[in-house]
């Protein structure tokens, strides 16, 4: 049968247990002191096994264990929770006679237990925490010699067990000790009951010169005391105490005898002969039973504190400004322990004038301030939080200046209130700021008339300003949400007005992320009214180069969008209507001066080829008209076929070659990589032919204009035409693909031109995937290219 378990829960077990711990034994290593007991043990009882067994909540552990190699066993199965659950000795004769044990598997198994006897182990404080027991596998009995043999080995092992634990404190203690006088600011010195030096601590050592090694077991006071000095602090003691005391370590422990202790400033030598003053007190040592047992020696550095002192007072002439303590004594006096230089240039003060209380500072607080000062620093005081205060002194040199007082208050032990502070002067930092908020308030007012809508957000993406334009149009003020949402909150679409923008197209974000976004268009559709917006976004960067955030101008081009397409409806609608009759006017004309229709008479020929050239140039223009408005209503269609580049070039120089011939210009094939792109060949070669076309007319006569390909990485070819001509003025640039756009708008400019090749040049181009551009110097020529993307090989055949 199992024996009882105690309740681990009832109130005497968890005292029980927290005894147990107390000796931090458990899960201990080996010791020969406890092994001598489980020897013994088992020689006085005769027994093959002996143990010293420690019950915790769940097991019994074995300090020491005699005859048996396991080194504990569950609770619920122990003899000895019995012996620990009693008084005095438990012993049984024969286990498997014994109800409680008989069915236990340390009976019916190994070490197959018959016999047991243990006695308890008992704490001062009356708790059983584990037992001294002897085990034999053959049913046995012990005399009254052995009993009491065992219960006084019982209670020898629990003195053991306090001997031990009272040395692993003394051990603590000791290095706690050790620890607090290595790690001292002052030096200290142990002495022996007579004065001589049994330690030196590291800043001894530091401070006189010593190595410990040096100064153990000398005098202290022949060591490191003048012998005049000791005499003369004698002589006084003897009169002051009504005994004679030798100039020696009597000296110091003359006072503590008559309970009085000490703290007098000595000059101690130092090992190279020099005098160092240090503030020296000493503390009796007594062990536990009260007796002496030698003296502690403590000396603060002096010169160490008045070096600091200075540093202080260095340091404090550096700072611009005051620094102070204030003492606010609790019957309402204060007084000012330090102050700084300082004070002449915040309160045209000097320290003298402080000595008794803050009152001159208070009178140099201007009128209007000085109960808000006041309020401010009794409020500080009653709650001991920082202070912080802004406000006017009117100084007698200076005349009205602003200052900024911070002081932080404690609280002393006589009820006192003790600040550290500093003042500085900031009228110069409050006019700069009077001047910035002025100029804010002016960019807010600039911000606010911009007919143009303002943006701008964060690095975190919180929208920080958000201008009355942007309100208006948005019908919405700036709200704090995800820049996700930015897009549908704020109801943005494409150019097109009916599809949404994606969170990472809104320029907004596009800008936050580091992009500059220039001339994009967009929408905004509130209640089902459409404005149509152009975009310009950049990052916003701090002054050491970190983004901060990023803001989006939006200007309204509604207008414009809405002339443009009345223009474009007009266009179409003349065009188509002049399309038809200028056909028939041109092509009669070439009959007549083709001389088709009989001969022309002399005088009237000048004036047919002029007609029939204008009637020309005005088909060209119709027909770039038509192809404008097929590409605003996306009705031109495109058959991309891949195909090898090279024919195409060779078809665009034989195209244009006659109109360079008029000119005196000739087409230069240059060189083409063997490789195949997807385009519209037609298309192509009609955006080569506008680039050819201008490059001829604006080349000198008898010049040449090169056409070549070269790849620019594994997947972008580049087509050039190249010319000699006068280049492309700056002025120029920035609308050269724009529609209706001549260099030359004059009436009498040489070249002549819709202003519409290059627009409708590039819409072709970006239609097959590509782009356009061009470099060019001004007086050096000019060289036009179009990428497209292109793939090595050839068509198969």
């Amino acid at each position: 049968m199992e024996s009882p378990k105690a309740n681990p829960k009832s109130s005497r077990e968890l005292s029980r247990l927290a005894a147990l711990l107390r000796y931090d034994i458990l899960d201990s290593p080996n010791e020969d002191a406890f092994d001598d007991f489980t020897h013994l043990a088992a020689q006085i009882c005769g027994t093959p096994i002996a143990l010293i067994s420690l019950v915790d909540a769940q097991r019994q552990w074995f300090k020491s264990r005699f005859g048996l190699d396991v080194s504990q066993t569950p609770r619920e199965i122990s003899f000895c929770t019995h012996t620990i659950e009693g008084q005095g000795l438990f012993e049984i004769n024969d286990a498997q006679q014994d109800p409680r044990f008989q069915h236990n598997p340390l009976v019916t198994g190994a070490p197959n237990i018959r016999f047991y006897a243990g006695t308890p182990l008992t704490t001062p404080d009356a708790y059983n925490i584990g037992t001294l027991c002897v085990i034999d596998s053959r049913p046995r009995q012990l005399d009254a010699i052995q009993r009491d043999a065992l219960e006084r080995l019982g209670r020898q092992l629990m003195r053991l067990f306090e001997e031990r634990l009272h040395a692993q404190r003394y051990a603590e203690q000791a290095a706690m000790q050790q620890a607090l006088l290595n790690s001292a600011a002052s030096a200290m010195l142990v002495t022996t009951t007579d004065g001589l030096i049994s330690a030196v601590n590291p800043t001894a050592e530091r401070l006189f010169g010593y190595s410990e090694a040096m100064l153990l077991d000398h005098p202290l006071t022949s060591a490191l005391f003048p012998q005049e000095a000791l005499a003369r602090r004698a002589a006084i003691l003897s009169d002051a105490l009504g005994e004679t005391v030798t100039p020696g370590f009597a000296v110091l422990t003359a006072p503590l005898f008559k309970g009085r202790r000490e703290v007098r400033e000595w000059h101690l030598r130092h090992r190279n002969g020099t005098s160092i003053p240090v503030l020296v007190s000493i503390s009796a040592i007594h062990d536990e039973y009260e007796l002496l047992r030698g003296y502690i020696v403590s000396a603060h550095d002096l010169a160490h504190q008045e070096h600091l002192q200075l540093r202080l007072q260095q340091i404090a002439a550096q700072v611009p400004g005051m620094l102070f303590q204030l003492c606010w004594h609790a019957n309402g006096q204060t007084s000012f322990p330090y102050v700084s230089e300082g004070i002449e240039a915040i309160y045209g003060l000097s320290t003298a004038d402080l000595e008794s209380s803050i009152g001159p500072i208070y009178a140099r607080v201007y009128p209007d301030d000085r109960a808000q000062v006041l309020a401010s620093i009794r409020q500080a005081a009653s709650t001991l939080t920082p202070w912080h205060f802004e406000h006017r002194i009117e100084h007698p040199r200076k005349g009205l200046i602003w200052v900024e007082a911070r002081a932080t208050p404690l609280r002393q032990a006589d009820g006192s209130v003790l600040w550290h502070g500093l003042v500085t002067d900031i009228t110069e930092r409050k006019a700069e700021q009077l001047e910035l908020d002025k100029q804010q308030e002016m960019n807010r007012r600039l911000l606010e008339a911009l007919s143009e809508a303002v943006v701008a957000c964060d690095a975190k993406g919180n929208l920080t300003l958000f201008n009355n334009t942007a309100r208006l149009w948005h019908n919405l003020d700036a709200q704090q949400l995800a820049p996700g949402d930015w897009a549908e909150y704020y109801h943005l679409y494409h150019a097109d007005g009916t599809t949404p923008l994606r969170p990472e197209e809104v320029p907004l974000m596009r800008a936050l992320r580091g992009e500059r976004i220039r001339n994009v268009e967009m929408t905004i559709v509130v209640n089902g009214h459409t404005r149509y917006v152009l975009a310009n976004a950049d990052p916003m960067l701090a002054s050491d180069g970190q983004q901060n955030g990023a803001v989006v101008v939006l200007h309204d081009i509604t207008e414009r969008k809405n002339i443009e397409k009345m223009q474009r409806e007009f266009v179409s609608t003349v065009s188509h209507e002049l399309r038809t009759p200028l056909t028939s006017i041109t092509a009669s004309l070439g009959l007549i001066c083709g001389q088709v229709m009989g001969e022309v008479p002399g005088h009237l020929q000048e004036l047919l080829d002029i007609a029939h050239q204008n009637s020309k140039h005005l088909s060209a223009l119709i027909d770039d008209l038509l192809d404008i408005d097929k590409l605003n209503a996306g009705k031109m269609r495109f058959k991309l076929e891949l195909q090898p580049l090279q024919p195409l070039l060779e078809q665009a120089r034989r195209n244009n070659q006659g109109y360079a011939n008029s000119y005196t210009v000739t087409i230069k094939l240059g060189v083409c990589p063997p490789i195949l792109v997807r385009v519209d060949g037609m298309r192509l070669v009609q955006v080569l032919s506008n680039l050819l076309s201008n490059a001829a007319k604006f080349s000198p006569p008898g010049e040449s204009v090169d056409l070549f390909a070269e790849r620019v990485t594994e997947n972008r070819v580049r087509i050039s035409v190249r010319d000699r001509g006068p280049g492309i003025a700056d002025s120029f640039r920035d609308r050269i693909f724009s529609r209706f756009a001549q260099a030359d708008s004059s009436d009498t400019r040489p070249q002549g031109g819709t202003g519409l090749g290059l627009a409708i040049s590039k819409e072709l181009t970006e239609h097959m995937g590509g782009q356009i551009g061009f470099d060019s110097t001004p007086g050096a020529g000019a060289c036009f290219w179009i990428e497209l993307p292109c793939q090595s090989g050839s068509l198969p055949r």
